[in-house]
């Protein structure tokens, strides 16, 4: 698996309150040893460095308790593992948040593990998670936010949330209650899929269809991303900006698939 991460201020804060994870790895399964790969982009808030703070240490403890269940074979790759680690990445968070400096800090944080052709996604917030191929791009995650329930009830439309008043406004987040429950969804890759994690700082001011055409013309997983970021700031770079494109190799192929299902074998 080929990857690559940006990591940007952008042109209006003074502060980067995101933070990134992105880790490749063999993988020891039943059926033998998979290429794998852990990604997690993470955007905080909360005033002063508390954003920071928050990101930072959701990152870390997400990623330590994937990382040591999966080496110590106390679970498998899934989406009950994704689950467990996004409830001690909110504990923790929430624990440091009780300290009166960091008192109303909070994150997102969406996050993929790639085990061979399977996918595992965790998502809390506005961070996204897309798949692109030269066919399409397709939002995996949906924002927990107050525009994306007002485009859901049919209000606005999904344009005019990019520019509405209260495009900031986020309605779940780790570290703001002791119960934080992330959507969980689980993805079947094939040959020619791009995975990108991604904080608002991107997809708040980029168009899903440039994004598209930017990461397909990059020749590599790290030209897509600081493509990306280059794109974010053109258009104003108004907040951090998170970018990671990861492009798993050696996948079957989706048209094989459905010849294979589709075939009529005759004696």
């Amino acid at each position: 698996m080929e990857t690559g991460y940006g990591w940007d201020t952008g042109l209006v804060r003074k502060l980067n309150e995101d933070s990134v994870f992105c880790c490749t790895f063999d993988l020891r399964t039943s059926s033998g040893t998979v290429s794998a790969g852990l990604l997690a982009v993470a955007d905080g808030m909360g005033g002063h460095d508390a954003g920071e703070v928050a990101s930072d240490l959701a990152i870390r403890i997400f990623q330590a308790e994937c990382i040591s269940g999966l080496l110590a074979r106390q679970a498998a790759p899934g989406l009950p593992l994704m689950a467990s680690a996004f409830s001690k990445a909110n504990d923790a968070v929430l624990e440091v948040a009780s300290e009166r400096s960091l008192q109303g800090m909070g994150t997102t944080l969406t996050a993929a593990l790639v085990a061979d052709q399977d996918m595992f996604v965790a998502h809390i917030g506005d961070s996204r998670c897309y798949i692109i191929n030269s066919r399409e791009i397709i939002q995996v995650t949906t924002d927990h936010s107050v525009v994306q329930e007002m485009v859901d009830t049919g209000h606005i439309s999904a344009e005019e949330a990019l520019t509405h008043p209260r495009r900031n406004e986020i309605t779940r987040v780790l570290g703001y209650s002791d119960v934080s429950t992330p959507d969980l969804i689980q993805i079947k890759l094939y040959a020619g899929d791009n995975i990108l994690l991604c904080s608002d700082g991107l997809c708040g001011v980029i168009p899903a269809d440039r994004i598209q055409e930017t990461l397909l013309a990059a020749h590599s997983p790290a030209q897509a991303c600081d493509d990306l970021v280059s794109q974010a700031n053109l258009a104003g770079g108004p907040d951090n900006i998170s970018v990671i494109v990861a492009r798993p190799v050696g996948l079957p192929s989706w048209q094989a698939l459905i010849s294979a299902k589709t075939g009529v074998k005759t004696t």
